[in-house]
């Protein structure tokens, strides 16, 4: 009777890691056969699955090692990384020429993969003879190979160690299958160093990885560096050993004669190819598969269509290829969406998601500004560069769009290293696409704008600055670890089914480390999860809903208030002046709403004498809400205050609070919320004969900015005051960039784990940054504001702290 493991492998003791043998079943199905291979932390063989086709019933079983140590905390690690990284291999179930993951388990303290049996010969077979292929042959080689990773890469995922052994002729087709992509394996690299978790050593092969590999640091072209060895090998008929690189260059050097080979005949086009898939530096490498295809297939003659996002449908429990035949001891690893860091943004226009490609932000496209983004989505970076710098110069220097893509020109022109981040902002549009409301975008971007310039001031040299960047001599100049920062910017048009959207594009570009946004809380609570789901850090500048911190979630932070603090504040300031009676109009379909109200009803009532009146006329959001007709009710209900809370613009109920200001005009005391920190309520005031009795809340107010340079700085930068939505979109990012300085190789799980930490601080425009348990920002500032004339601002009045009873006390000059 053959013994099952599970017995067998209990009497051995579970720290002990020795071998299936021939006879085992795993799970009483899988009957091991024969051992394949074995590396330094896992092992691999055939077996018989007892449930799999009759056509095909073999399949392999990959025993991966756990690490040796006593410690729980690695162990635990280990575990976690097993099963999320084993659910991720999902998104490569519709990648061509990828064999499928059957199985996954956890079995006394090991790892198993049960994987696909594929019927071929390994690459490194025909490329033993050193026989040299045909032109014709290595450009099909490479269209095999990259049109497999082309899908791989869209899915988030590096290989890290495609080589000759990990390519399999397959026996029905002739095509190569590629395999290995046990991402767990890694988990046998995991370690404690002086207490922390870190991976021990760089995944891959000798001669098949470049530089930035070898320092845990590989990017999707790393893989095209690993092609383009393979290539020149079936070209130049050579071993792995006859490669060499030049000292000073660090570049590959193989188009070579010696005594006994002549020199390679290959034309100058494929050269050209070969020598750009094996640059010694990432940046000057192709940056993508795609580019490599289109390349390959002008060779050829064959069309070759513009390289596109990729979405594949996927079920639940997809399940990773990975095949087999002819596997070798040394297993692969691909690295996943939360550690790499390439240098690559998809140019696709018309997706909402750009770094310097297409203008987002279409109140006007000035002539210079479309240009320069023509010239970036061509990769002529140093073009763009220039272009947007004069646009910025001579069109619009207040324009935040602008500056970012500036900034991500700069940065892809030098060559220089960078960091990347992403910014989901509101663009308001009407149907057919138009834009009707940019403001909170613009608002949005300037804070981070802000907070980028000030990185990427700290790469270049100060005679450099000096001729480059806006706010070189006032700014402070700062890089991340030696490195700058890209943004790339996301329209989510403040619509919960683009939202998701937005959120679904960002987590897969693999190279973005957090995001700031989204605005509205309805917004961010459609969008949340997805960033879970990917441990993609998300900081909000803007929502306030108590619902986003009920449920955890460990990637979500806000350097807003919540809404019990307008709340708390509102509720306070109109007991001090005497109101026992308030109505609260707002959006009940809106959870910001219903939040605010629920906490302000608390608050309000807290003193006895005080009392809410429902309010008939109470939903703002109604198309048919009508001011006049609400405030006559309120009227009859007697000295009532006036509490109003609309949903960040979500639908119509911010015009229909501003009407409810206009036909106050100063009979009742008007309390809003941050929403109505608005240019049009002052529009609306100015129109008022008097306006005393309006207050609003707000997080911030320049006048009473515990950082004094922030708004000074600002108003340098961007030729007027900023409002509160800049500054704490610039103190999201500047909390990203503390989160990165705090890390020697930033990752996404590390992003969330460092802003967790009770010992994070950063002292952002707004003042000190600290979140608590739960993503919330802890001491929030807070402040009231209300209207003031003031002659010389652009409507005669000006939001001030309440504290100002006038312009000239605030400091404002008016006259």
């Amino acid at each position: 009777m053959v013994k099952s493991t599970s017995t067998s492998a209990a009497s051995r003791g579970i720290g002990e890691f020795m071998c299936l043998k021939p006879g085992d079943i795993l799970r009483a199905r899988y009957r091991i056969i024969a051992k394949l291979g074995e590396g330094g932390f896992a092992k691999t063989y055939t077996a018989n699955d007892a449930l799999g086709s009759p056509e095909n019933p073999l399949c392999v079983v990959k025993e991966i090692e756990p690490p040796q140590s006593k410690d729980a905390r690695l162990l635990e690690e280990a575990q976690q990384q097993f099963e999320k990284e084993a659910k991720t291999l999902k998104y490569l179930d519709k990648c061509p020429r990828i064999p499928q993951l059957i199985d996954r388990f956890q079995e006394q303290g090991k790892f198993y993969l049960i994987q696909e049996y594929i019927e071929g010969n390994p690459l490194n077979k025909e490329l033993a003879s050193l026989r040299k292929f045909k032109e014709s042959e290595v450009i099909d080689l490479l269209l095999d190979i990259l049109s497999v990773l082309d899908c791989v890469h869209s899915q988030g995922i590096i290989h890290r160690d495609i080589k000759p052994s990990n390519l399999i002729r397959c026996n029905r087709s002739g095509k190569i299958a590629v395999i290995d992509f046990g991402a767990v394996k890694a988990i046998g690299t995991l370690a404690l160093d002086n207490g922390q978790i870190t991976q021990t050593r760089a995944i891959g092969t000798e001669g098949y990885m470049p530089a930035e590999q070898w320092k845990n640091q590989p990017r999707f072209n790393s893989d095209i560096y690993a092609v383009g060895i393979i290539g020149i090998q079936a070209i130049a008929g050579l071993d792995i050993e006859d490669f060499f690189n030049d000292k000073k260059t660090g570049e590959l050097v193989w188009h070579y004669s010696t005594d006994d080979r002549p020199m390679v005949q290959i034309s100058d086009k494929l050269k050209k190819v070969l020598n750009k898939m094996v640059r010694y530096h990432f940046n000057d490498r192709y940056q993508s598969a795609a580019e490599v295809l289109q390349d390959l297939r002008s060779l050829t003659g064959l069309h070759s269509p513009p390289p596109k996002r990729r979405l594949f449908s996927r079920s639940i429990f997809g399940l990773l290829p990975l095949a087999v035949a002819g596997m070798t001891a040394g297993l692969a690893a691909p690295i996943f969406l939360r550690t790499i860091t390439p240098k690559t943004c998809p140019l696709i226009q018309g997706d909402a998601v750009s770094c310097g490609e297409e203008i987002l932000v279409k109140t006007s496209s000035p002539r210079l500004k479309q240009r320069g983004v023509e010239e970036f989505a061509k990769s002529n970076y140093q073009s763009a560069f220039n272009l947007f710098k004069k646009s910025w110069n001579e069109e619009d220097s207040i324009d935040p769009e602008t500056l970012i893509y500036m900034n991500n020109a700069w940065l892809q022109a030098k060559n220089a290293d960078y960091y990347t981040i992403a910014v989901a902002v509101p663009i308001l549009r009407t149907q057919d696409g138009s834009v009707i409301n940019a403001d909170s975008a613009k608002e949005i971007l300037r804070g981070v704008a802000q907070a980028q310039t000030q990185v990427n001031l700290g790469l270049s040299a100060a005679n450099e600055r000096n001729k480059s960047f806006p706010g070189h001599s006032f700014l402070e100049a700062k890089a991340i670890n030696e490195k700058g920062l890209k943004v790339i910017i996301a329209d989510d048009a403040n619509l919960k089914t683009e939202a998701i959207k937005t959120a679904n594009a960002l987590v897969k570009q693999p190279d973005i480390l957090g995001v700031v946004g989204h605005y509205a809380s309805e917004i961010t609570l459609s969008a949340v999860d997805i960033y879970d789901q990917n441990n993609l850090v998300l900081i909000s500048p803007g929502s306030t809903t108590e619902e986003l911190t009920e449920k955890h979630r460990k990637i979500f932070f806000r350097t807003s208030y919540s809404s019990r603090f307008a709340a708390q504040t509102l509720a306070k300031y109109l007991r001090s002046v005497g109101k026992n009676q308030a109505t609260v109009l707002y959006n009940p379909g809106s959870s910001s709403g219903s939040y605010f109200t629920q906490a302000f009803k608390r608050q309000f009532q807290d003193d006895k004498k005080a009392k809410i009146v429902r309010s008939r006329d109470f939903d703002l959001s109604k198309n048919e809400f009508n001011a006049q007709t609400a405030l006559n009710q309120i009227q009859r209900t007697g000295e009532t205050a006036i509490v109003l809370s609309p949903d960040g613009q979500i639908t119509n109920s911010l015009n229909n609070a501003i009407a409810m200001v206009k036909a106050n005009g100063n009979r009742n005391w008007i309390a809003g919320i941050w929403v109505l920190y608005k240019w049009r309520t002052l529009e609306a005031v100015s129109q008022l004969k008097s306006f005393e009795k309006l207050i609003v809340s707000v997080p911030w107010h320049p006048l009473s900015s515990v950082n004094k340079k922030f708004p000074q700085q600002a108003q340098k930068l961007w030729g007027g005051t900023v409002n509160t939505d800049t500054a704490l979109a610039y103190d999201a990012t500047i909390a990203l960039i503390k989160a990165m300085e705090m890390q020697q190789q930033p990752s996404r799980e590390g992003m969330q784990k460092t802003l967790s930490l009770p010992n994070f601080i950063v002292e952002g425009g707004t003042g000190t940054i600290q979140f608590d348990a739960k993503g919330d920002r802890k001491n929030s500032p807070s402040e009231l504001v209300h209207i003031v004339k003031c002659r010389k601002e652009q409507f005669g009045v000006a939001f001030v702290p309440v504290k100002y009873p006038t312009a000239k006390a605030a400091g404002l000059k008016c006259d």
